[in-house]
């Protein structure tokens, strides 16, 4: 995230039991509490923000609300899934916020 400029990396696995692991390498203290409570989701915490232990309130307790660590691991998760292409991913190389302060919305 550059606002915080702080740098993690998402990586999520099948496992053999169907679920899906979870690692987060990071520099930041607050990702890494919220790494340590994340380290197994379900397919239902992948396809339904609703009720998912990725934004669980109480395990993403210590992340900020712009933080977007929580987004990374279910487009992670999407990837190993095949619901999201690797290639285009690939393609793409990245998503991003944009912030544009002194542009008026009709002007988007």
């Amino acid at each position: 995230m550059k606002t915080c400029s702080k740098t993690n990396k998402v990586t999520v696995w099948m496992k053999d039991d169907g679920n899906l692991g979870v690692k987060i390498a990071t520099d930041c203290p607050h990702v890494k509490d919220y790494a340590s409570k994340l380290t197994e989701i379900t397919m239902d915490d992948v396809v339904s923000f609703a009720g998912s232990k990725v934004v669980d309130p109480e395990i993403r307790a210590s992340l900020s609300v712009p933080c977007l660590t929580p987004i990374a691991v279910f487009n992670a998760a999407w990837m190993e899934l095949g619901m999201l292409s690797k290639s285009m991913a690939k393609n793409v190389g990245e998503n991003s916020v944009s912030f544009h302060p002194d542009v008026e919305s009709e002007d988007l």
